[in-house]
C-alpha cells in the first residue's frame, strides 16, 4: 500500500481525473463544478494497492459554506476550523481492508493537532467508527443533504 498525499498543482491530469472519478463514484456530491472544487483543496490524498483505492482531501472551507454547515447541525459555536475532511471514499471493492484507516492515518500526519470539521452520512457507520477513532466528536443535529435523499452528520476535532 502507497499513500500520496499532494497539493492539486502538483497533480498531474490522471491524477486529477482519478480523484474526480473516486468522488463522483461516492454518490454524495454534485459532479458540477467538481473539478474547480477539487483543484481548490489544500491536499489530495490518494491510497494505492496497485491501483487508486481510496482518497481524500483537507479543503480550505469559505467562511459561508462553514456557517451553513453548522447552522444546518444547530450547531452555534464554531471554532476556528480552518479546514475540513472532504471527499473521504474507498472503492466499493476495497472497503473491509484498512483503507480507510490509512486515509486517516495520513490525514492525521499532515494536520497534525489542528481543528477541522467533516460530515458524513447519517447511515455511514464505518466512517463514524473511523472519525470516532480519530479523536472527531460528533455536533449537532443530523440534517437533510442537498445533494440526496439522505441525512448528513457533523463531526469536529478541536
Amino acid at each position: 500500500m502507497e499513500r500520496i498525499s499532494k497539493a492539486p498543482s502538483d497533480c498531474s491530469k490522471e491524477e486529477l481525473d482519478t480523484f474526480e472519478r473516486l468522488v463522483i463514484a461516492g454518490g454524495e456530491v454534485s459532479p458540477e463544478g467538481l473539478r474547480q472544487r477539487i483543484q481548490r483543496a489544500e491536499k489530495l490524498i490518494f491510497i494505492y494497492d496497485g491501483e487508486c483505492v481510496a482518497i481524500g482531501a483537507i479543503k480550505k472551507p469559505n467562511a459561508g459554506y462553514k456557517a451553513g454547515v453548522f447552522k444546518k447541525s444547530k450547531v452555534t459555536e464554531q471554532r476556528e476550523y480552518k479546514h475540513e475532511l472532504g471527499w473521504l471514499y474507498v472503492s466499493s471493492a476495497a472497503r473491509g481492508k484498512g483503507y480507510g484507516r490509512a486515509l486517516m492515518e495520513a490525514i492525521k500526519e499532515l494536520l497534525a493537532e489542528t481543528p477541522c470539521f467533516a460530515t458524513t452520512r447519517e447511515d455511514n457507520e464505518p466512517m463514524h467508527y473511523l472519525f470516532s477513532q480519530f479523536g472527531f466528536s460528533r455536533l449537532g443535529q443530523p440534517y437533510k443533504s442537498q445533494n440526496g435523499d439522505y441525512l448528513l452528520t457533523l463531526y469536529a476535532r478541536s
